[in-house]
């Protein structure tokens, strides 16, 4: 009889400790949407792109016109990115604010930026005279757009004709944000083209204002910058 009496306690002690043991933190599903950005035209030649930022840390754009690419094209976001980003869009809020921000400031581009909290969504669209935290958070999608290769901040004028640009390859060092590395080169406009893996970018160079080996000593005597080769066809390299 005590021991059958033992054995009741010890069974309510333990569909009771179930009970109260916290539930584990739900987390982001990888394929839900965190955040985008999508951009509209002005008089002139403003970029009018979409980016689209996942849990996942994929980042998707989607050219227009008046951008140097049209058309898809997608990069991966680094977990430390992709962990400022969220807390910029947590702080930013855009729940707080109404769904269109009147502007008082003729022919200035417009933008829309979006967030989602399950099936639920919120937009929130306006011009360059919007709250300061929105456009910290647009700032901060585009400067992590440019630091992965994909260029949104300057439009780019259909009329005009651009030099065909040379590239090289250039691993850096694991730690090294390409996007910080690159503006050390805006002398010479070097710029990422995009990422091949890991931190192994592809740089574009004029080869009228610069040759290719002379490229190639400048990358490889700068710090961050570990292995550098010319972007020939695989046979070709050595």
């Amino acid at each position: 009889m005590k021991y059958l009496l033992l054995m009741l306690v010890f069974a309510s002690w333990q569909c009771k400790s179930r009970k109260e043991m916290p539930a584990a933190a739900a987390q982001p599903d990888a394929a839900a949407k965190l955040v985008a950005l999508q951009t509209f035209p002005c008089r002139g030649y403003c970029p009018v792109y979409t980016l689209t930022v996942y849990q996942s840390g994929l980042m998707e754009y989607n050219g227009d016109k008046f951008v140097e690419k049209t058309g898809p094209a997608s990069t991966m976001l680094t977990g430390e990115e992709l962990a400022q980003l969220r807390q910029e869009v947590s702080k930013t809020n855009l729940w707080q604010y109404p769904d269109d921000i009147q502007s008082q400031i003729m022919d200035a581009p417009f933008a829309t930026l979006s967030t989602w909290n399950g099936d639920k969504s919120k937009s929130v669209r306006g011009s360059i005279d919007r709250p300061k935290p929105l456009l910290e958070l647009e700032k901060l999608i585009k400067n992590l757009a440019e630091a992965h290769g994909l260029r949104v901040i300057k439009g780019v004028n259909p009329n005009l004709t651009t030099t065909p640009m040379s590239e090289v390859i250039v691993k850096l060092r694991p730690e090294e944000n390409a996007g910080n590395w690159i503006m050390r080169f805006e002398e010479i406009k070097l710029r990422l083209v995009r990422r091949l893996y890991d931190n192994t970018w592809l740089i574009g160079y004029d080869p009228a204002q610069i040759g290719e080996k002379q490229v190639m000593d400048l990358l490889k005597n700068t710090d961050g910058a570990l292995e550098v080769q010319p972007n020939h066809p695989v046979e070709d390299r050595h």
